[in-house]
């Protein structure tokens, strides 16, 4: 899975982010990518990506610092 969140605001941008989290974990998704571009959603990117209870674990992916890769916990 991959969200887009170019164009939104930020609480907006949040708001999309638990929901494709949210939705993933209950599809039994492993990763997902998340695109925040490099402005103020990817300096408040660890912090929503570190208060998810569904995220085991998130990195920057490795040609863009605007995109994160997330892993979900297993759902269990």
């Amino acid at each position: 899975m991959r969200i887009d969140l170019h164009g939104y605001h930020v609480h907006e941008g949040w708001r999309k982010f638990k929901i494709l989290v949210d939705d993933a974990y209950f599809k039994n998704v492993k990763r997902c990518t998340v695109i925040t571009g490099q402005g103020i959603m990817a300096k408040e990117f660890p912090t929503w990506a570190n208060n998810h209870q569904y995220i085991r674990e998130w990195r920057p992916t490795t040609n863009n610092p605007g995109s994160f890769l997330i892993i979900l916990t297993k759902r269990g």
